[in-house]
Order: structure tokens, then sequence, then C-alpha cells
């Protein structure tokens, strides 16, 4: 894929781990429309653990595209 791609795409990725890590809710999947979210309160396990792929993701995507 081009660099013009990957570079937003990645920037999305890592966007939506750091906003999780703001809001305190990451979104987890959809079930038809409606999204599913894990909120640090109610499931910190899962929270973290969404946190962690979308960061570890977004800056893979980012360091190749970069590089």
């Amino acid at each position: 894929m081009p660099k013009s791609v990957l570079v937003p795409m990645g920037c999305v990725i890592l966007g939506m781990g750091i906003w999780g890590l703001v809001t305190g809710k990451v979104v987890a999947g959809s079930r038809g429309l409606r999204a599913n979210y894990y909120e640090r309160a109610e499931v910190p396990l899962l929270y973290f653990c969404f946190v962690f792929v979308y960061s570890a993701i977004g800056g893979f995507v980012l360091w190749n595209a970069l590089n």
C-alpha cells in the first residue's frame, strides 16, 4: 500500500488507543450498527488489552510506513 494511505491509517488507529486512554472507554467491535465499548471501570483487563492492541498496531503501521 502507498504511504499516502498507511500514514493516515496508522494515525487513526494510534489515535483510537490514545483517545481510549483519555476518555476511559475504547471501541471493541460492533453489533449491527451499534458500537460496543469496554470501559476502564467495568472491564479493566479487556479495556487495557484493546488500548495496547490499538497502540501497537498503529505504531507498527506508522513505523513501517515512515521507514
